[in-house]
């Protein structure tokens, strides 16, 4: 089982690192996001901004020009940064009716690679189903904003509490 695992993940990696990043990043026209994971860092405690230069710092990672909203997005609904982080996550947005290539695509692959975790997704797609949308954000403003206020207003599970 550790061996299927492991050729899972490099598949994951070569299906999105190599393969998916580099062409959707050709074809994706998103307004600049304004800011540096080093001007992240100086932004209040607690800010979107912070928390995402923060988790980044912590897990060694980048900004990835044209990706920088979807992980504010991580951060928002609180999803790991890993491969079921974001299969969950691309299940969430499926069950909040959006559409995208990326989206499908991703569900499609993880669907198929991933069964041991279907009834996780399926809880994740009722979630999705729940959620507020995250269409036409200004993540330039965004970012400033407190994050458990964003989690109250953009998950279910937070907002029925």
């Amino acid at each position: 089982m550790k061996k299927v695992k492991q050729l899972r993940s490099k598949l994951l990696e070569l299906l999105t690192h190599k393969i998916a990043l580099p062409l959707i990043t050709n074809f994706r026209n998103n307004e600049p996001f304004n800011y540096t994971t080093e001007q992240l860092l100086l932004f209040p405690e607690n800010t979107l901004g912070n928390d995402l230069a923060l988790y980044l710092q912590k897990k060694n990672f980048q900004l990835l020009r044209n990706y920088e909203r979807h992980d504010c997005k991580h951060i928002i609904l609180g999803y790991e940064m890993d491969e079921v982080g974001e299969a969950k996550m691309q299940f969430y947005f499926l069950g909040n009716r959006h559409y995208s290539i990326p989206v499908l695509s991703t569900v499609i692959i993880c669907f198929v690679l991933m069964p041991e975790h279907w009834n996780t997704f399926f809880c994740e797609f009722k979630k999705g189903r729940k959620g507020k949308s995250f269409d036409d954000l200004d993540y330039n403003k965004l970012v400033f904003e407190k994050t458990l206020e964003l989690r109250k207003i953009y998950t279910y599970e937070n907002s029925k509490k």
